[in-house]
């Protein structure tokens, strides 16, 4: 990725305050206006940065920058060069969330200016939203829940090509228990004993 670009020039996403529900709205009504955004076989993210117009590129050190959107010209999310598939793909995803929930609001508020969403931003609430961003476009509840109880985190890792972390992350997202309460982390709960059913 890029270094930082003078900070004159540039400013970092500002948040919106989005809710989960509110971002699984917004990755609906995408995905209804354009079923080619759905990505529910861990499909790349090539075809979606295309579809809103942001290049997808790769870079060596320093990575500093996960979104550039500069004021004359088309955005770009970079992602390092030797990075695992898994996790350039949730930073991409990252990408697209900071491009969808931010950028607009932020070129509203800071007309003219490029924009620049930092993988160590000064404020991380933006950073956080567009986490969660990611998390629910590539793990969609349903998707997710039906592969977690088929076979738990590794299965959902596997099948949807994300980092387990992230799937565990997504588990407490919904209030899935990731252990039984005395540290046995793998141990099956059938959905009745987890929430009731999905």
């Amino acid at each position: 990725m890029p270094p930082r670009y003078p900070s004159y020039a540039y400013v970092e996403p500002q948040a919106t305050g989005v809710s989960d529900a509110e971002i699984e709205e917004i990755i609906d009504d995408l995905v209804s206006q354009s079923p080619g955004m759905k990505l529910p076989h861990g499909d790349p993210m090539d075809p979606i940065c295309r579809a809103m117009n942001v290049d997808l590129e790769y870079s060596s050190p320093p990575h500093e920058i996960l979104l550039d959107v500069p004021a004359d010209r088309k955005a770009c999310i970079w992602l390092p060069k030797k990075g695992k598939p898994r996790q350039d793909r949730f930073m991409a995803a990252m990408g697209v969330g900071h491009w969808i929930l931010h950028v607009p609001v932020t070129r509203e508020a800071c007309p003219g200016c490029g924009i620049q969403a930092l993988l160590r931003p000064t404020d991380r609430a933006a950073q956080a939203e567009a986490v969660r961003f990611a998390r629910i476009l590539l793990m969609p509840r349903e998707v997710f829940c039906s592969l977690w109880y088929e076979g738990r985190a590794n299965l959902v890792a596997d099948t949807l090509n994300v980092p387990t972390q992230v799937v565990y992350e997504r588990a407490a997202m919904l209030d899935i228990p990731t252990d039984d309460g005395r540290g046995n982390k793998f141990e099956w709960k059938s959905r009745a004993q987890v929430s009731g059913g999905y």
